[in-house]
């Protein structure tokens, strides 16, 4: 993957991190050992390989994060919950 990409990704995981965050769904210390590393994704200057390090570890703390946490009944309506309420009106 090239560096471009990679940082294209790093921002992709940290909005997801972002929203998940804002949610309540992670706990406070879930991204301790990614905020260790220091890396942001606007960090272009940093290598290739700080990036990479960056993304896996934060790939690997949210999937724990959300393993460990029990799906809610709140949730948003699917597409096809809005298609089927859409043919009913």
């Amino acid at each position: 993957m090239r560096k471009r990409e990679l940082v294209h990704v790093h921002a992709l995981l940290a909005r997801i991190r972002w929203y998940a965050d804002d949610r309540g769904d992670l706990p406070a210390d879930a991204l301790d050992e990614y905020d260790a590393l220091g890396v942001a994704p606007t960090a272009v200057y940093r290598s290739k390989q700080a990036h990479e390090e960056a993304v896996i570890t934060l790939t690997e703390s949210l999937a724990s994060a959300v393993e460990d946490t029990e799906p809610t009944d709140e949730r948003s309506p699917s597409h096809d919950d809005q298609a089927a309420s859409a043919q009913g009106d």
